[in-house]
């Protein structure tokens, strides 16, 4: 090349074989043995960063473009992703007219190869959108957005409250222990809410010890009580939130809120204000607060597929929620089973001392605190993270077996989650006090004295839980149903034996001295009439039902089937349900503990 070219066309922007002049972009190409220039378009692209976007599951690539239009026109920098500068439909796009380029074959490919050889310094960086601990490079950081810290996070929308300050000064964490004894909130349920908030930090670890948290924590009052501002203050021992300001809601989808809370990863969130709002709005609540129920008790994500049909991973709730609710959620006994039910009552929350604690949240003292618990966390467990999974799961196994033995001596029925969900609340509020006392906040006294206190209001929360989620039980709600639909003479049996009006408003069957004859048709048909003028839901399909009341022993099965054949006149033979009265008694006072023989079972 002569020197006459190499001074008309500037070498200085892009590696070879690109080169600009008078603001356009060329390619230098061989042909037939002679070096010629060929115009590709007429401005001068150039990278200006290349960012990874790093969400946890998945690493996606954006680059960043500038350029310069030959008429002095400085066109605007854009964000285009690695599958949109695949094809460069962008160039038109983002530029409109200014971003032609020659009609020639692969113009497009050449002028995306262009920019990637840009010569000036190009700013490769990394921004995570989830929150939590990572480790990079051999080291433990835990991802917020913050300033001044080395890695980059974004959270989007609602969740770009998620922050933290600088680590709060140690004498600024008595407002922290002052909580415990007489803070805004009675013990019952400010040490139960501690716990959640405080062991949020250690979900990594203990999913990794295979006993992470599988429940969700659900604040219910009636209106009024500051069920959102009490969910707000929690929450903002990771960022800023106010009562107008959480996370989700449920007047969000299901979906929305299932991403969110994949993003939100070792942090609290809140699924605020579910309520009575009709017919239609009351099922579409419900359905959220059931969907959560799985979202978190199994700790599973929805299926999904790509725009090629192929299976993506799935992306699980990460993190700790607290729900707000003015009633207990009318879901099944499972799915209730996986929450873990504080109430808050009218007069629970003292105005003066929240105001106090709310101004602590304004001036970051609040998510300070926080901020240190994580860096404690760090500097004492984190130089071996396997040896901390392995005391976690010590710490798990041997708080479920203390919980089951003490519910069993109590003869507190309680389902299968719950020793699990109260072993890790114990953790949770371990760790608590375990950092305030490395801090010189509380003694080791103190400390024996407050886990006693919390070991007591656990066992008494799910003594009076327990009869909520055993009532929401399928069969429960059958028994009680049927029985109210008989006391109040909406329906009516006859003797065993008596075939007389049979074809009468509300008949639905026979009983003896000890068990009901059910035709179980017209039994399913009038309790759902009477779910619905309650404004209720008994939707199960009869099998279903058939195979949970034969689990609890109230249909007395027939040979191989859950019906038998009667005779109920010297002349007709019908197929009934045949149900034990004594058992549906039973089943109505709640009389169930786990047998003594739960203490050497693993929770399932």
């Amino acid at each position: 090349m002569t020197s006459e070219f190499d001074n008309k066309f500037d070498g200085t922007i892009y590696k070879e074989p690109y080169y600009a002049f008078e603001g356009c972009l060329y390619e230098a190409v061989e042909r037939k043995g002679e070096r010629i220039m060929v115009k590709l378009c007429d401005y001068l692209p150039v990278l200006k960063s290349e960012i990874t976007y790093d969400d946890g599951t998945e690493r996606k690539k954006v680059f960043e473009v500038s350029a310069e239009h030959a008429s002095g026109v400085t066109l605007p920098t854009v964000k285009v992703s690695a599958d949109d500068m695949s094809n460069m439909k962008w160039l038109l796009e983002q530029w409109g007219s200014l971003g032609s380029y020659a009609p020639t074959n692969n113009t497009t490919g050449k002028i995306r190869h262009a920019i990637t050889m840009t010569k000036a310094a190009v700013d490769f960086r990394t921004i995570y959108s989830q929150t939590g601990w990572r480790e990079i490079d051999g080291e433990w950081f835990f991802l917020m957005p913050q300033e001044d810290s080395p890695l980059t996070v974004e959270l989007k929308g609602k969740l770009s409250a998620y922050h933290f300050n600088n680590a709060c000064a140690d004498d600024e964490l008595f407002y922290l222990t002052a909580l415990l004894d007489d803070g805004f909130l009675p013990q019952r349920v400010m040490l139960p809410l501690l716990s959640v908030a405080f062991i949020s930090p250690l979900e990594h670890f203990l999913r990794l010890a295979e006993c992470e948290p599988k429940f969700i924590t659900a604040l219910v009052g009636k209106t009024g009580t500051r069920k959102s501002t009490t969910a707000a203050f929690f929450c903002s021992f990771f960022g800023k939130f106010t009562a107008s300001s959480l996370p989700n809601s449920f007047h969000d989808t299901s979906n929305s809120i299932l991403s969110s809370v994949y993003h939100t990863k070792d942090v609290l969130t809140c699924v605020d204000d579910l309520h009575p709002n009709g017919l239609f709005g009351d099922a579409e609540m419900r359905n959220t607060a059931q969907n959560l129920s799985r979202y978190y008790g199994d700790r599973t994500g929805r299926g999904r597929l790509n725009t090629r049909a192929e299976e993506q991973p799935g992306r699980p709730p990460m993190g700790m929620c607290l729900m707000t609710a003015e009633r207990i959620p009318e879901i099944t006994q499972s799915g209730l089973a996986r929450y873990f039910i504080i109430e808050i009552g009218e007069n629970d929350v003292k105005l003066d001392l929240l105001s106090e604690y709310q101004s602590l949240v304004s001036k970051g003292i609040i998510n300070g605190m926080m901020h240190s618990y994580v860096e404690w966390i760090k500097e004492k467990y984190l130089k071996s993270a396997e040896d901390f999974v392995k005391k976690l799961s010590a710490l798990f196994v041997s708080y479920r077996t203390e919980t089951i033995k003490t519910l069993c001596e109590r003869r507190i029925a309680f389902h299968s989650r719950v020793p699990d969900m109260l072993a890790n609340l114990k953790i949770g509020f371990d760790f608590l006090l375990e950092f305030l006392c490395d801090k010189g906040q509380i003694g080791s006294g103190d400390v024996i004295s407050y886990r006693r206190t919390f070991d007591e209001m656990l066992i008494e929360n799910i003594s009076r839980s327990s009869s909520v989620i055993e009532n929401e039980s399928v069969s429960f709600q059958f028994c009680e149903k049927l029985m109210s639909l008989l006391d109040s003479g909406r329906c009516s049996l006859n003797s065993l034996g008596n075939d007389s009006d049979t074809n009468r408003k509300g008949f639905i069957g026979y009983e003896d001295d000890s068990r009901f004859y059910l035709i179980m048709n017209a039994v399913i048909a009038e309790i759902n009439k009477f779910s619905k003028e309650l404004g209720e839901c008994f939707s199960i399909g009869k099998k279903s039902l058939f195979k949970e009341l034969a689990e609890d022993g109230i249909i007395i099965p027939g040979g191989r089937s859950n019906t038998t054949t009667v005779r109920v006149s010297p002349t007709r033979q019908i197929n009934v349900a045949v149900l034990d009265k004594a058992r549906i008694a039973d089943r109505l006072c709640a009389a169930v503990c786990p047998p003594q023989d739960a203490l050497g079972e693993t929770a399932k």
